[in-house]
């Protein structure tokens, strides 16, 4: 993956939708920008233990952030 410049301004608004898009709370869009300076093999998955926010959840907005910034979506 390409690597994403978290301070780029479209970048930040693109978190800031994607964060509302999967009804993650605005609060974890640090969270988000933080895990698009990483490979998404260290993103880490749900462990069904009905954590708040799920790991799944902040993966999604990550995932959709790329998305609406038209970035290839790693895999």
């Amino acid at each position: 993956m390409d690597e994403v410049d978290v301070n780029d301004p479209a970048v930040k608004e693109a978190v800031q939708r994607a964060c509302v898009d999967v009804g993650l709370p605005l609060v974890y869009r640090a969270v988000v920008l933080r895990m698009l300076r990483t490979p998404s093999s260290e993103w880490g998955a749900c462990c069904g233990e009905g954590c708040s926010p799920c790991q799944q959840t902040l993966a999604d907005a990550a995932y959709h952030t790329l998305e609406l910034l038209g970035r290839p979506l790693p895999r």
